[in-house]
This record gives structure tokens, sequence and C-alpha cells, in this order.
């Protein structure tokens, strides 16, 4: 039972959570479902944050692993997290297919599409899940690699998403993602790259980058959540 999802584990019997020594998490996804409902009831929309991002790139690595996840997990119910994995690669089409060139690689390039089919599909459940799953990725040595491992961790199927990676699915996906990425205004010419509301400029990038909670909770209209006074 240990391997369920987190969201639907920390719904179980508190000796399971005990058990599981998920006590903690459990606490920080409460509050996140609480502060989605208040949001929900405010006449305030979320802070939409999009970031986009390299899978191998060592600074994006560091963004989402000392920014996004830590924000999620304080203030995660007033932020509505986009994740676009593509970054500074280069796409072109080959007959019926699109065929991509990564920054860092070939191994790069499959962990772009393997977290874009996993943004995909877990949609439904919300985009916390797939969150996590990407944490999970980037905190590993080899992010292209870690996909069975950390769906284990977070209680996902990994073969749907396996699947989607590595057929017409996940190409069509990830040209998606690099449609959305060639459309940055200003273009975009680093990574991380992070577009608040949809805005981007360098003041935001420098907040975003030093404390995404802080600058979340500043541009948030409606009541801060209890992750803001921390």
């Amino acid at each position: 039972m240990c391997g369920t999802s987190l969201q639907e584990l920390c719904s179980m019997n508190p000796n399971l959570i005990e058990f599981c020594k998920v006590t903690d998490a459990c606490v920080n996804v409460r509050q996140i479902k609480k502060d989605a409902e208040v949001a929900a009831k405010s006449e305030y929309p979320l802070v939409l944050v999009e970031v986009f991002y390299e899978t191998l790139c060592p600074d994006s690595k560091d963004f989402i692993i000392d920014q996004i996840y830590p924000t999620l997990q304080k203030v995660g119910g007033i932020t509505n997290f986009s994740l676009v994995p593509y970054g500074k690669a280069k796409q072109t089409k080959e007959k019926d297919e699109y065929v991509f060139t990564c920054q860092h690689g070939a191994q790069e390039c499959k962990g772009n599409t393997i977290q874009t089919c996993a943004i995909h599909l877990l949609a439904k459940k919300g985009s916390n899940l797939a969150i996590s799953l990407i944490h999970c990725m980037e905190v590993s040595h080899d992010p292209s690699s870690a996909g069975p491992a950390c769906a284990k961790d977070v209680g996902v199927d990994f073969k749907p998403i396996e699947a989607c990676a590595s057929g017409k699915m996940g190409n069509e996906l990830q040209h998606v993602m690099a449609d959305r990425t060639e459309r940055t205004k200003p273009k975009l010419d680093w990574v991380p790259w992070i577009v608040v509301n949809g805005v981007h400029t360098e003041e935001i990038q420098q907040q975003a980058s030093s404390d995404l909670r802080s600058l979340v909770c500043s541009t948030y209209k409606g009541p801060k959540p209890p992750g803001c006074n921390e």
C-alpha cells in the first residue's frame, strides 16, 4: 500500500500513514488542498508560473529542486505550475515525425519527452503529481533513466508514460512544447526561463531564482495561506 500515490495514501488510515513514514508529507498535502479550496472560493486567480527548462541543465535541476518543489509544498494551493521541458533545443521535421536536437545531447531529449508525457498523462490527477515525479527524476544522477524508479516512489504507473515517450504521442507532445518555447516573448535565451502570469522580466527571473515562494505570495492578490508567513 505504501506504493500508492501520496495524495491517495494521505486519505487512508492514520496508522498506515505512520507505517509508510509520510506523516509530515501528508501535512503538506492537506494544507495544499485546504489552500486550494480557499483559493477556489476567492475571486482572485491563482498565480501562473510557467517554467521553460531542460532536464539535464544544472540550473534547471537546481531550480526544480530548490524552488519549484518547496514552493509547491508550501503554497501550491495558490499556484498554477506549467512546466515546459524543452529549453534551447531545436526541432526539424522529417517525413511524418519531428526530430529534436538538445543542448545536452540525446539523453536530454529522452528526459524531456518522458517528462512531457508525464505532464500530459498525469494532468487529470493535478499538476502536483507530475511535479513530484519530475522532482524525483531531477534529484537523481541521471534524470533520463530515473523514470521507472521515481514513478514507483510517487505511486504512478510508468508504463503509459514510457509508451507515450517512445511513440508518436510523445513526439507530437514534444513538438507542442517546442512551439510554446519558441513563442516566448521576449524570446528565451537561457534556462530555466520563468514567466509569471504571462510576464517575463529580468526582475521576475531574479526573484524567482532566489525565492519563488515569496514571489508567488507577493503576486497573489487573495488571502495569504499559512505557507506565505513561514
